[in-house]
């Protein structure tokens, strides 16, 4: 059988009853359904799950975030039902969630391919995965920072700052974007470079092809703070502890996150909506 996961914010008043609608349709439909909130989504750790044929998030991009780390590694697509304040991954809204899942099933929508981003800290065999981006930031007790960059094993600069993040064209709309780093549709094949808060002009976002291979040695641009630490998040969720000296290996991710679509301008009325393009202020 043909299974199907929802995951849901149970902190949004009507995602609990909407995600029970949605379950009984599914089972209707002749599916296996299983629910999830988001704290335990986030801590799934079962393989893959190969007969998993959707996976469906209630929620603000935070949720479908969670989605995503489930569901492309299953190779399954993802239907985010925008639930948040800001949504910009989100594809459809709460009333159309089961027009949506009738489209999908008759073959009626598009898939969008959207790329990830992989890190792995040098000597260790963990790697974390994201489809918004990888940071690295310090502690808020630790100094500024030092951030080696090399790229496909050449150096590239050394910049002292309060983090740096690799960011996917989704992610682009994110933190990067308050990074000061360019927005860039997120069909395109590229990863996003940019400094966080430099102590220094001459650090500029930088865009890379997908096959970059990024190297980030950090180092405390202070000298007598043996303490000094950063931590690299995963999508803002996933926190691991880094010590200076260590090396962050950074690449696209082996596989992507499917996201069903059923408007192709969709991304353009986002930027418009959400970040205001366009708009005038009445004097």
């Amino acid at each position: 059988m043909a299974n199907a996961l929802i995951i849901y914010n149970a902190g949004k008043p009507d995602a609990a009853r909407r995600a029970q609608e949605t379950a009984q349709w599914l089972r209707a439909s002749g599916y296996g359904v299983a629910l999830a909130d988001q704290p335990t989504a986030a801590r799934w750790n079962q393989p893959p799950d190969p007969n998993l044929a959707i996976v469906i998030t209630l929620g603000g991009d935070g949720t479908l975030l969670t989605g995503a780390s489930i569901a492309a590694p299953a190779g399954a697509p993802l239907l985010g039902v925008h639930m948040g304040r800001f949504g910009f991954i989100a594809q459809v809204e709460p009333h159309e969630i089961i027009d949506a899942l009738q489209r999908w099933h008759a073959g009626d929508c598009q898939i969008q391919e959207r790329l990830m981003v992989q890190a792995r800290v040098e000597g260790e065999v963990r790697v974390s995965v994201a489809l918004n981006e990888i940071t690295l930031l310090r502690t808020p007790t630790s100094p500024m920072l030092n951030f080696t960059i090399r790229i496909n094993d050449l150096l590239l600069t050394t910049y002292p700052a309060d983090g740096s993040l690799v960011a996917t064209p989704t992610g682009s709309t994110a933190y990067a974007l308050s990074a000061g780093a360019p927005v860039v549709h997120p069909l395109t094949e590229a990863l996003v470079l940019a400094p966080i808060s430099p102590h220094t002009l001459g650090a500029r976002p930088l865009v890379l092809p997908p096959n970059a291979r990024i190297r980030i040695d950090l180092d405390c641009a202070a000298t007598n703070e043996p303490n000094a630490q950063a931590i690299m998040t995963t999508d803002g969720r996933r926190h691991q502890t880094l010590t200076m000296g260590q090396s962050i290996h950074i690449t696209a991710a082996p596989y992507r996150t499917k996201l069903l679509s059923f408007n192709e301008g969709e991304f353009f009325e986002k930027l418009r909506d959400r970040l205001l393009w366009g708009a005038r202020v009445n004097e």
